[in-house]
């Protein structure tokens, strides 16, 4: 018999407060280096302190504000990768009394990749930026546009460097119109 995937819930209120993480969730930060993301630390404050980038945290808004008039829950795949695995994951959002919020991620598959130290939470960080898509994680190379990370770190040869760029988050337009439509048909792409 195949083992469930675990299912990362967390809870917002009407104000988009956090106001409860689960087990899963709590193991997941843990793993993934953030062992301070402990509900002390994160409950009673909102979700936005925990978002990157303004575009994403503009998008989120409008699926909520959409969730709680609609009731339609909004489902909207995305990446959260570590620097030697990706993730491809799932989330519902629904809406619940009081204007409540539940989330619930869903790892959906991983694919090993490359080590890519600029996902690596410890190697030092040069001035340069590089701007990457919160969901997708692909990075933008001008003039060529929104790439694989991997093949961005390639071009860039970030690999072989000694400090690799700081990252800016973003929404990249292919995400942003999966966003912008997920809550309007329930269902996302």
């Amino acid at each position: 018999m195949v083992a469930e995937a675990p299912r990362y819930r967390y809870r917002v209120d009407a104000s988009d407060v956090l106001v409860w993480v689960n087990d899963a969730w709590i193991a997941f930060a843990r793993e993934n280096g953030a062992a301070g993301l402990v509900p002390p630390f994160v409950l009673q404050r909102s979700l936005w302190d925990f978002v990157a980038g303004e575009e994403l945290r503009t998008l989120y808004r409008e699926i909520h504000s959409r969730v709680r008039l609609s009731g339609i829950p909004a489902v909207l795949p995305f990446r959260c990768d570590s620097a030697s695995l990706q993730r491809h994951m799932r989330l519902t959002i629904t809406r619940e009394d009081a204007g409540q919020l539940a989330y619930e991620c869903i790892l959906v598959r991983t694919v090993a990749q490359r080590h890519l130290d600029i996902l690596d939470t410890e190697p030092r960080r040069s001035i340069a930026f590089l701007t990457m898509c919160s969901c997708c994680k692909r990075a933008l190379l001008e003039p060529r546009g929104w790439m694989d990370l991997e093949e961005v770190c390639l071009r860039l040869k970030i690999f072989e460097a000694q400090e690799v760029p700081q990252l800016r988050h973003t929404v990249c337009h292919e995400c942003a119109k999966v966003l912008a439509g997920a809550s309007d048909h329930g269902s996302g792409s």
